[in-house]
């Protein structure tokens, strides 16, 4: 009985959220027309959206029952040999009842690191073997068998539940699912689900079409069960392909009524476009509706399709289970799927470049680079280089930022930097705190002939090549192929001998670096792959024009 409301509270507040029995019905969803071909024939197929059960997917039933059967495992190591739901179930209930949180999942070595790393985010230990990663559950030498062997010989510290062969897996079914569509659809003529699991070693949906398909057998011997498997050598995460299914102990063989087969292809297509219409699920609820769907084109072709036909409703009601979600599945659709299935990434050329991170702090305002300009020296001022020494006779080389120079092709603005910009007296002091040996590096982007029209001084000219006044058409970052050149060229420009030095300096000293351009925007570029390298390197919004005004007003003070 449902609580009221669905407000769950008190100390056994969560347990109670994962009872079903006190949960509404899980929604039964009459799929988009466009997704049914034969709504023309009186055909009506409904979604049974399992992945709204708390855990999110058609697991956490049978490993509620099972649990719930198993005392022992209240206050003992769980272990069970799955990579997917069904441990990820386990794991989650076994805190969720009684606070147990020693749950391990006996996964093959084959699995991806992010599907380890699942496992651990839950809190399951994942527990790696070697070999078949499909192994069957009556195989002597396999993982089921090895784990059985360890809880007999482990009594008292191990509890292996064994979904392969646990009948309260099944059996979950038959208390909650099978009752449940029943009562929301007491004019069902076809159920349709996918059977076992071959891709992650778990039985779970045969358990489903077992328990689910007993029942209604049971209250409505006319439900056509339809068992839907993958195609031989074609494995979609969760069904099974039949041949591999006869070793199951579960009642399945007097259930089903009739067997399709599906490619992985097409579980993933269908799992696509239901998602796309807000039905959102997993390949293998995909391959449930395929499944679906090939068996009423059979019927139709052979003129059979009448025979499914309800006599009180005069159409044919069918339902198939949504059984998971297709989050951790999303590379399989891009590895079976075609391109034109998926809508292209717009300006895409941005993956190759401006990847490292951008933060506003590293975003100064005029007034603050001025302060950062006129803070007290790092170094004491008897610094054994003199201001007016060149910079190529002081800098050292550093191994912090290598590279020999083909491409920089600035040789001349930067020799400029020994020459002292004639300014007003009055401009003296934050001069002396920009020269070479200041506490504050400014390397100026512009080209070479707006620095020398105008600049900070003390600055240092360090022309970026391709940057000019209005790149992108004063939206920088607006220009894809503005942002992706710069990148490029930048690239090289960090390279140069001469820039390399110098910045290795500014390390070596803990100098901050200012980078100045005409907007603001390429210098972010520039300071974003500084920072990456260690070096404490800043913008400033509104690009040279903000900092120079900004100087005169401190000077004129």
């Amino acid at each position: 009985m449902a609580v009221l409301d669905n407000v769950f509270r008190g100390p056994h507040s969560v347990a109670e959220y994962f009872n079903p029995e006190s949960n509404p019905p899980l929604p039964l969803v009459e799929i988009p027309d466009r997704l049914n071909p034969f709504r023309k024939d009186n055909v009506r197929i409904y979604a049974k959206m399992l992945t709204c059960l708390p855990a999110q997917n058609v697991k956490s039933l049978p490993a509620l029952h099972m649990l719930r059967m198993e005392p022992r495992a209240q206050s003992r190591k769980i272990a069970e040999a799955s990579s997917g739901s069904t441990i990820l179930s386990l794991g989650i209930l076994a805190r969720v009842l009684w606070g147990n949180e020693d749950v391990e999942a006996h996964v093959t070595n084959k699995k991806s690191v992010e599907s380890l790393n699942l496992l651990r985010f839950f809190g399951i230990k994942p527990c790696l073997y070697g070999g078949l990663p499909q192994q069957e559950p009556t195989d002597p030498t396999g993982i089921m068998a090895r784990l059985r062997r360890r809880a007999v010989a482990a009594s008292n510290d191990m509890v292996y539940l064994g979904q392969y062969d646990n009948h309260n897996n099944w059996k979950a079914h038959a208390a909650w699912t099978g009752p449940q569509i029943l009562r929301q659809l007491p004019e069902i003529n076809v159920f349709s689900t996918t059977v076992g699991t071959g891709a992650n070693l778990e039985f779970s949906d045969e358990g489903c079409i077992a328990g689910t398909g007993m029942y209604l057998k049971s209250q409505k011997p006319s439900t056509t069960i339809l068992g839907v498997f993958n195609a031989l050598g074609d494995p979609t995460p969760g069904p099974r392909y039949f041949d591999g299914f006869q070793s199951s102990a579960f009642p399945w063989q007097e259930t089903i009524d009739s067997c399709v087969e599906v490619s992985s292809e097409s579980a993933y297509r269908m799992s696509m476009r239901l998602s796309r219409e807000g039905l959102i699920c997993g390949p293998s609820s995909g391959e449930a509706l395929h499944g679906l769907l090939q068996y009423l084109a059979e019927l139709k072709r052979s003129e059979r399709l009448t025979e499914l036909v309800d006599k009180q409703t005069n159409e044919i009601s069918c339902v198939f289970t949504c059984s998971d979600l297709p989050y951790q599945y999303i590379s399989g659709y891009f590895e079976r799927l075609e391109p034109d299935d998926f809508p292209p990434i717009e300006n895409d050329v941005l993956l190759q470049c401006d990847q490292g991170r951008h933060d506003f702090r590293w975003i100064l305002d005029g007034e603050q680079a001025v302060e950062l300009l006129s803070a007290a020296p790092n170094r004491g001022s008897d610094d054994e280089h003199s201001p007016e020494t060149p910079i190529e006779g002081h800098v050292q080389r550093s191994g912090l930022i290598s590279g020999v120079s083909a491409y920089f092709g600035c040789w001349h603005g930067l020799l400029r930097m020994r020459k002292r910009c004639v300014i007003p007296r009055r401009l003296h002091p934050i001069h002396r705190h920009t020269q070479p040996n200041s506490p504050t590096l400014v390397l100026d982007l512009r080209n070479s002939n707006d620095y020398e029209e105008l600049h900070i001084p003390g600055s240092l000219s360090a022309p970026l090549p391709g940057l000019f006044q209005g790149l992108g058409g004063g939206d920088l970052f607006g220009d894809a192929e503005a942002v992706h050149m710069l990148c490029t060229r930048m690239q090289k420009w960090l390279q140069g001998a001469q820039l390399s030095r110098i910045l290795a300096e500014a390390v070596r000293d803990r100098r901050p670096v200012i980078l100045l351009c005409y907007d603001g925007l390429a210098s972010q570029l520039g300071s974003s792959d500084l920072r990456q390298k260690g070096i404490e390197a800043f913008t400033v919004r509104g690009g040279f024009q903000a900092l120079w005004s900004r100087y005169q007003k401190q000077a004129n003070a």
